[in-house]
């Protein structure tokens, strides 16, 4: 959220509850016992709601991938609108993939969660 990876000029801004927030982000590898929160969290969230799969460990557990407390395939627990892969992702990535969710968006083609009416 520096002036040169300003997320805000793409009006996306930080919120600091879950009600309060469309697109989700999951960051780092997911542990089994951090995965009720995350699902907890994920309801709290008004729709629509989107979830955006942040780095390796998310999208298929990393170099944590033979461990017995991480989750491997995230989209397994919740559905998964965009993935960013890398380990770690450059903030360059971060802002592309905001940018293809908004298209996305405006395209209809993320209903993961979302009702159709």
């Amino acid at each position: 959220m520096t002036a040169r990876y300003d997320a805000y000029r793409y009006g996306v801004m930080g919120s600091p509850t879950p009600r309060q927030s469309c697109v989700f982000i999951i960051g780092g590898y997911a542990s089994v016992k951090t995965l009720k929160r995350i699902i907890v969290s994920y309801e709290q969230m008004q729709n629509p709601k989107f979830v955006v799969a942040l780095g390796s460990c998310t999208v298929n557990g990393g170099m944590y991938w033979d461990s017995y407390n991480t989750i491997n395939q995230f989209d397994l627990y919740l559905p998964v609108d965009l993935y960013v892969t890398g380990c770690m992702p450059r903030p360059e990535a971060l802002l592309s993939a905001i940018m293809e969710l908004k298209d996305d968006i405006m395209a209809g083609k993320c209903d993961g969660a979302n009702p159709q009416y």
